[in-house]
């Protein structure tokens, strides 16, 4: 039986207090447009999104140091109450339709969400030894979007008798909230790495004594490492495709309520199947890391090379429709069958194509370095240029080129332009990542120039 204080309880703990709060986000964006008209309000979200993208990237470059100073559990909790409130603010559109509350709650997710990433990636890429980084990964992020796939079949199944409802019920926000509250509570139970002990009886972490100014120094210290440089556009896509795949299920095809809420529980279900199966690729002990990390990269572009070229098929059957809006054609689960698996099938290997894209990433990272806060510092990097991406793909969904059902007759070449787009920042992120791939990581990792001189910084301070 696992001691509460194993480093493996610990994150499947963490697993489930990210089963609440962004498991749950994640469950109603997957829905398009939070759950709500997605045809009338589809550029409230986007802009709602570019402000809560834009704090959460800065916020996310200081979170490693802040996690560093002050521990993980009010990261988290702060982090936590952060998505009530932005799920809250959706709740109140349907009554005040207030864009002001949407904008301030988006602003206090980006600051909490960058706490609690930040938190989560540390520990879920500095907790476990070498060999175990893929399962830890795989464990957590299958828990996680656990959270995403019931959390899609809440709606549907209040909503079930309704295929006319276009919007959420309020009952499934309340039940949405609630879970979120609980979440944000239940992460004050995580222990502090300090009482972390492995089975062999090491301790995940030594004691480090920091200050504001050398975790800065040491923060700064990544924009001079070619390894991070070189990951950068990788970071950057990891929630590029996000908008334009989520907005599938909601814009190009109005789809019902039930069917949405299906369609984005299987979108998250596909990255618990994958996260697990790929873990296991990952950590295969028959092979040394640099050959998995091969490995790894191999599967991952052939399936994006699978998947996106399916993605572009299936495009090229939507686009432009000459009455606009209107004349999407309107799946349903049950009514069209026929004509929605095609879409589902895409939109669940979409999702297994984000679990695979993002676990490589976070992969990498712990292959780079095992000490829990040279990791954090890697996440908050990595979490910053991921929102960065975020912000700029808001504004690009919303752009002439974008795949937005409120201005069909502005996307050019039946829509290719934002798919297009995604396309060619995938395929730059993998070019980048390659030099990472086969020359940076080892058989086991070493302490490196850069982490050295990190370290060095805060114990010269301390």
């Amino acid at each position: 039986m696992l001691r509460y204080n194993d480093p493996f309880t610990q994150v499947i703990f963490l697993g489930f207090v990210v089963f609440c709060l962004p498991g749950m986000h994640n469950a109603i964006s997957g829905m398009g447009a939070y759950g709500i008209d997605a045809a009338k309000d589809a550029n409230v979200v986007n802009n709602a999104n570019t402000a809560l993208g834009s704090i959460f990237a800065v916020s996310s470059l200081v979170a490693g140091g802040l996690f560093n100073l002050f521990g993980h559990r009010w990261l988290l909790f702060f982090g936590g109450l952060s998505y009530t409130l932005y799920i809250s603010s959706y709740f109140a559109w349907g009554f005040i339709h207030s864009i002001p509350f949407i904008v301030v709650a988006a602003v206090v997710l980006g600051l909490g969400a960058g706490c609690l990433w930040c938190a989560q990636g540390a520990i879920m890429m500095g907790y476990p030894s070498e060999g175990d980084k893929g399962k830890y990964f795989g464990v957590f992020w299958a828990i996680f979007n656990t959270g995403a796939v019931l959390g899609g079949f809440i709606p549907m199944g209040i909503q079930w008798n309704d295929p006319d409802a276009k919007t959420i019920s309020n009952p499934v926000f309340i039940v949405f909230l609630s879970i979120t509250v609980v979440g944000a509570f239940l992460s004050l139970l995580l222990l502090p790495p300090s009482k972390v002990v492995r089975a062999d009886g090491t301790p995940v972490t030594k004691v480090k004594f920091s200050s504001p100014g050398a975790e800065a120094r040491a923060i700064l210290s990544l924009f001079k490492d070619w390894r991070m440089l070189a990951l950068f556009p990788m970071f950057f896509t990891s929630n590029w495709f996000y908008s334009y795949q989520l907005n599938l299920n909601g814009l190009n095809q109005p789809h019902s309520v039930r069917t949405r809420s299906f369609d984005s529980a299987s979108y998250w279900g596909a990255q618990v199947i994958a996260s697990l199966l790929y873990a296991r690729l990952l950590d295969n002990p028959n092979w040394t890391r640099r050959t998995r990390a091969r490995y790894g990269f191999y599967v991952l572009t052939a399936f994006l090379i699978i998947v996106y070229g399916g993605g572009v098929a299936f495009q090229s059957t939507i686009g432009i429709q000459p009455g606009g809006v209107k004349d999407f054609k309107d799946y349903d689960m049950v009514n069209t069958s026929g004509e929605w698996i095609k879409f589902w099938l895409l939109f669940f290997s979409y999702g297994a194509s984000d679990a695979l894209f993002q676990g490589y990433a976070y992969w990498i990272m712990g292959a780079l370095s095992n000490d829990i806060h040279v990791v954090a510092r890697y996440v908050g990097f990595y979490k910053f240029a991921q929102n960065i991406g975020g912000v700029l793909n808001g504004q690009v969904s919303n752009s002439p080129i974008g795949n937005n059902a409120t201005h069909p007759e502005n996307a050019v070449g039946k829509g290719m332009g934002e798919i297009v787009v995604c396309i060619a920042l995938v395929a730059l992120s993998l070019i980048c990542a390659a030099p990472v791939v086969f020359k940076a990581i080892q058989d086991t990792t070493e302490e490196t120039v850069e982490e050295e001189k990190q370290e060095y910084a805060v114990e010269e301070k301390a």
